[in-house]
């Protein structure tokens, strides 16, 4: 579990196991951790009178334990009882305590199924993209085979995932997949949106050309393409790239101080950071 300074109460004689994970504790802020770090786990046992006696009298906490006591009689929800504990200790931001109050609200009736694709989103969202990954497959190669809608949804998301890393190729292959099981129309306009950026102009225009039933929704994908392109020339960035093309052609450096490749840098980053901002999940 790592290192754990103790700040508040007292060090626990005889641990609280935590079933969840399997793991013993035996301090308020191992508890804390233990809480935030597998949110996705917590569902209504975590609310029970069996830990508020553990802080009790394991970690001489009586005032968190009576405010415990309490919302366990008024049968508050998971999501309360987790933020009681984790304000109490102080040892996490208030960021930190809303996104983990947050993510137990979310899986609250999940199943062991939703919980986990829960988890692999939360890591997609704060663009952990490789762990996100990770977790998908991990989820793939357990769902049963009448999970038909959540694996489009996983294989969607997947494909998110390729087109933020600009693996277009790898993207259109899951968003294919995911088009092919649930038959959701997002899924197969990302598709295209993905091979329309891969491919060449005219190999594209010969892929519609040759499934017909692509073709309302490559229209779709083409006004989109049209309005982006239309909302850059407008911007500060376009002009920006405008005047580092002039400055090269003449051979000078912008400024006289920042290379030409290294403005180009930054503003391709920055480009490209909006664009993965903009990929629908």
């Amino acid at each position: 579990m790592g290192s754990i300074i103790l700040g508040t109460g007292s060090y626990a004689e005889k641990p609280f196991f935590f079933e969840k994970t399997y793991v013993n504790l035996y301090s308020l802020e191992e508890l804390c951790y233990c809480l935030v770090e597998n949110a996705d786990l917590l569902d209504q046992e975590i609310v029970c009178e069996k830990l508020a006696d553990w802080l009790d009298e394991q970690c001489g906490l009586p005032k968190l334990a009576h405010a415990l006591y309490a919302l366990v009689n008024q049968k508050c929800s998971p999501s309360a009882f987790v933020g009681t504990i984790l304000e109490y200790a102080g040892i996490y931001p208030p960021k930190i305590v809303s996104q983990t109050e947050m993510l137990i609200k979310q899986n609250a009736g999940l199943s062991p199924y939703e919980k986990q694709k829960a988890k692999a989103d939360y890591m997609l969202q704060n663009k952990r993209y490789v762990i996100a990954l990770d977790r998908y497959e991990e989820l793939l190669a357990k769902l049963p085979e009448e999970e038909q809608e959540l694996r489009g949804r996983v294989l969607h998301n997947m494909g998110v995932i390729y087109a933020k890393l600009f693996l277009f190729e790898r993207a259109q292959e899951y968003f294919d997949k995911a088009y092919v099981v649930s038959g959701n129309k997002e899924s197969l306009k990302q598709f295209l949106i993905a091979r329309r950026l891969q491919n060449k102009d005219n190999e594209y225009v010969d892929y519609i050309a040759e499934h017909p039933d692509f073709h309302g929704i490559s229209l779709q994908v083409e006004r989109m393409m049209d309005q982006a392109a239309g909302q850059f020339e407008m911007t500060e960035e376009n002009r920006m790239l405008f005047t580092l093309k002039v400055c090269k052609e003449e051979g000078s450096d912008v400024g006289n101080v920042v290379p030409y490749y290294d403005e180009i840098e930054k503003l391709t980053c920055a480009l490209k950071e909006a664009y993965r901002e903009s990929v629908t999940r």
